[in-house]
């Protein structure tokens, strides 16, 4: 049996021009405050635990097939994330040239690789904060990418997804079909983005087509030694936007990194009614780089919510504060 397994592995590798296996285990303590408070272990607080395969293969003339099988896992726990598929966090098989490259299969959103830029770990505030290009829609199944070669020092991607692809009778045929896209600059000390998506039916119950559009801006600048970056992001949210803006720094001290930041969302829950449902949100964090692979980090996040909003961690109540606080090791291999 050993020697089949080997044989069969040693064949998948012969025939790619390359074949990477990576992952990443990351373990937090944390004491969270929401409806009640609790100490628990927690998986994929700085990095999201998970293990892939990634590979290419040399097709000639400049052409070249690409794939990538991604599983996330909880590792506190040992189960897998994602409702417990298989390769649930990516999943997908592509060409690629000095063209550009094209995709297949469940990836990211464009919209996420722009929330990347400021931060998708579990107490950044776009993650705090439910935007949809970070949330529902940070990865989307049966979806078409196109992701373009650097022009001008700026990458352009274009993606659509056929959602559940239900059939045509279905009162809510549309739902989880999503149109989405960005640019990305990146030259010397500066990197901003833009990223656009439009989700044709966000409900999938309700007949009919309740959509929502939603416009993602961000911006960092490198000043050695400090980064200065700022974000903000609009999206329907019921009768009103939901908005957030913020404004965070990053600190280098040799192989540790200290960043604070504050946020503003308005209108969380989009609703019509006098009771203000906006909130604030502050957050501290450190990590520290033991080697190339390993770091220790802590995050203390904090949200001032108003009336009717019920932002944070631990099942938060509307109208009273929330945070959560963090110790974690993770290792990359």
């Amino acid at each position: 049996m050993v020697l089949g397994v080997l044989g069969l592995f040693s064949g998948l590798v012969s025939a790619q021009s390359s074949v990477t296996m990576y992952g990443v285990v990351d373990v937090a303590v944390e004491r969270v405050k929401g409806a009640t408070s609790l100490t628990r272990v927690t998986s994929g607080q700085q990095q999201g635990s998970r293990w892939g395969l990634r590979g290419s293969e040399d097709l000639g003339g400049g052409l070249k097939a690409l794939f990538v099988l991604e599983t996330g896992f909880n590792a506190d726990t040992g189960t897998l994330g994602q409702g417990g598929r298989m390769f649930g966090r990516q999943s997908f098989v592509g060409l690629g040239g000095g063209w550009g490259a094209v995709r297949l299969g469940r990836q990211y959103t464009p919209m996420d690789d722009i929330v990347s830029i400021i931060g998708t770990k579990t107490y950044d505030v776009l993650s705090v904060v439910p935007i949809i290009g970070n949330g529902d829609y940070n990865r989307v199944d049966n979806a078409l990418t196109y992701v373009s070669p650097t022009v001008a020092n700026t990458v352009f991607q274009l993606q659509y997804s056929l959602g559940e692809e239900r059939v045509s009778t279905n009162t809510s045929a549309d739902f989880a079909k999503q149109a989405s896209a960005h640019a990305l600059y990146a030259h010397g000390p500066l990197t901003a983005g833009i990223s656009l998506m439009r989700v044709t039916d966000a409900d999938g119950v309700l007949a009919g087509r309740q959509g929502r559009d939603a416009v993602l801006l961000v911006g960092a600048y490198d000043f050695g030694g400090f980064t200065l970056s700022g974000y903000y992001d609009a999206e329907d949210k019921a009768a009103k936007k939901l908005k957030v803006y913020g404004v965070a720094a990053a600190f280098k001290f040799g192989q540790t990194t200290v960043s604070v930041g504050a946020a503003q969302a308005k209108d969380v829950n989009g609703s019509a009614a006098a009771a203000s449902d906006d909130a604030r949100l502050y957050t501290l964090q450190a990590s520290h780089n033991l080697s190339k692979r390993t770091a220790i980090y802590g995050h203390l996040t904090a949200v001032d919510n108003d009336t009717a909003s019920a932002l944070g961690f631990n099942s938060p109540v509307a109208g009273s504060n929330s945070n959560g606080i963090q110790v974690g090791l993770r290792h990359r291999f």
